[in-house]
């Protein structure tokens, strides 16, 4: 007997029948599966039976409502129905209710998500960021004291008589007020809950200064307390005692103090200054010693013996001066000079040494009556000259973009850590033996002793900062320039960075700068 014909069936769904028979129940085709859909059909056609068989699946729309961990901003994430119902702005407004979320709500990027339906996650509220406060501000109270205050023009022609006048004050005068620090506005964050500003430090006058004392009636100003020269330091002003002396020489001796001093006539001589402030000498500085914590001005001018240049022994008559400030003379002649800022020098400078921190200028700018002749300049930023060398060829070298005192500076650095080492190893000595012999530790002697260790700890990582800051220092300086507004004489070495050149005869003078990496003189 002949197997049964299998059942076709003729009458089978499409796509389309489907999609309309969804979309009169209320759904989209969104809700139907591709893969459902073509299994449904293809069963449909092997009976005739009626049957059930899943052909999608009706969603909703969704999202997801998040806050950043510091509550500042809200996030929403909208997913697209498939078949169901979408989301609606009600409903998102409802859910930014339920969360607590009333602070900084964006109406509009809610509302543009809605009409999107889906997308990225957008920032549908932010909250209002706390205001920093104004931190404590010290005002030098100093350039109000000044007779005059005088701005020299880069052009300006400069009276070089003027240069020496330094500001003095006496007991009472006020010379720094400090303003407490202001506290910020409080900011707010999604949820409306106060987000506080940073708190600022109410940082004191500083408390290593002399000549000064804060004023009893008024908390907020330093008044000083001697006569002398005013000195700005962090959170404060020093004030250094002046010493005024007719001349220094065999009657007067060597000075040596902390303080400024001002000589109405010469320093002779063999004769040595040493001082912590500034050195103003209203005539001329010999073949002396001279060493300032700050500024060194000489009306007249600078003049050692030529010998003394040429012979190391004979340190006596040379003029030798150090200052860690400016350095002003009329002329500079067989010196060695060390600056820890710019020189600046009325006329010439002869046969002389020079280490200047910042620049070296000879002769007001634009000049070409100024000169430097013979010897060795060495400054960081630039050295400026009407003539540089001479026309009989004096070797002359002239070098700018290196700091001249990185050797001196290493060494310094290098001798400090070397005696913070020694007393930090000894306290830790003494620490051990008085953990060992607590009976050996009268008072607070422990409490000192660790309070110290900890400062040295702290001062050592301050040195690891300063040391990694002179490395940075090392590196040439590629905007240096080295400018002989008149003339480049043969004899003379200029030395730009890493780069040198030599004049083997005479040239126009120019600027001479780095370019590319070579001295190019324009």
């Amino acid at each position: 007997m002949a197997g049964a014909a299998p059942i076709i069936n003729t009458d089978i769904p499409s796509w389309e029948t489907l999609t309309a028979a969804a979309v009169a129940q209320g759904w989209s085709a969104e809700a139907l599966d591709n893969h459902a859909v073509l299994a449904f059909i293809d069963r449909c056609r092997s009976t005739a039976e009626p049957i059930q068989f899943p052909v999608g699946q009706v969603m909703d729309g969704s999202f997801e409502l998040e806050l950043d961990p510091d509550r500042m901003t809200a996030l929403l994430t909208l997913h697209p129905p498939r078949g169901g119902q979408p989301v609606t702005l009600d409903t998102l407004r409802q859910a930014v209710a339920d969360r607590g979320i009333v602070h900084g709500v964006q109406e509009q990027a809610l509302a543009e998500a809605v009409e999107k339906g889906s997308g990225d996650t957008v920032v549908i509220a932010q909250g209002t960021p706390p205001t920093r406060g104004t931190p404590t501000r010290f005002e030098s109270l100093l350039d109000r004291l000044k007779p005059r205050a005088q701005e020299i023009d880069e052009l300006a022609q400069v009276d070089y008589r003027d240069l020496g006048s330094l500001l003095l004050v006496s007991p009472g005068t006020p010379l720094m007020r400090r303003y407490p620090p202001l506290p910020g506005v409080d900011g707010v964050n999604v949820l409306g809950e106060p987000v506080m500003p940073e708190e600022l430090p109410d940082t004191p006058f500083s408390k290593d200064v002399s000549g000064v004392a804060v004023d009893p009636e008024d908390p907020l100003l330093l008044r000083a307390t001697i006569a002398g020269t005013p000195t700005l330091v962090s959170h404060g002003v020093q004030v250094n005692p002046m010493v005024e002396v007719d001349a220094v020489n065999l009657s007067t001796g060597n000075i040596t103090f902390e303080g400024s001093l001002q000589v109405r006539g010469d320093i002779a001589a063999t004769m040595e200054v040493r001082v912590t402030g500034d050195v103003v000498v209203n005539g001329t500085i010999e073949a002396a010693l001279v060493e300032a914590g700050g500024s060194v001005t000489v009306k007249g001018g600078i003049i050692g013996m030529a010998e003394a240049l040429q012979d190391p022994a004979a340190t006596a008559r040379t003029a030798h001066i150090v200052c860690g400030g400016m350095l002003r003379a009329k002329f500079i002649e067989n010196a060695i000079i060390s600056a820890g800022q710019d020189v600046d020098v009325e006329r010439e400078i002869r046969q002389s040494s020079i280490a200047a921190g910042g620049s070296v200028n000879v002769g007001p700018p634009n000049t070409q009556q100024s000169a430097i002749t013979g010897g060795q300049i060495r400054a960081l930023n630039a050295v400026r000259a009407g003539t540089i060398g001479s026309p009989s060829g004096i070797p002359t070298l002239v070098q700018a973009g290196l700091d001249p005192h990185a050797d001196i500076k290493r060494s310094a650095l290098t001798r400090k850590r070397l005696k913070m080492n020694e007393e930090k190893a000894k306290l830790e000595q003494l620490l051990m033996f008085l953990q060992a012999n607590p009976q050996r530790a009268p008072g607070d002697v422990v409490e000192r002793a660790r309070n110290t260790h900890m400062k040295l700890g702290s001062d050592l990582l301050a040195l690891d900062e300063e040391e990694a800051q002179l490395v940075r220092d090392l590196q040439p300086l590629h905007t240096a320039t080295i400018a002989a507004t008149r003339r480049f004489c043969s004899g003379v070495k200029i030395q730009l960075g890493n780069k040198m050149q030599e004049f083997l005869e005479d040239q126009i003078g120019g600027k001479a700068g780095l370019e590319e990496g070579e001295i190019v003189i324009r």
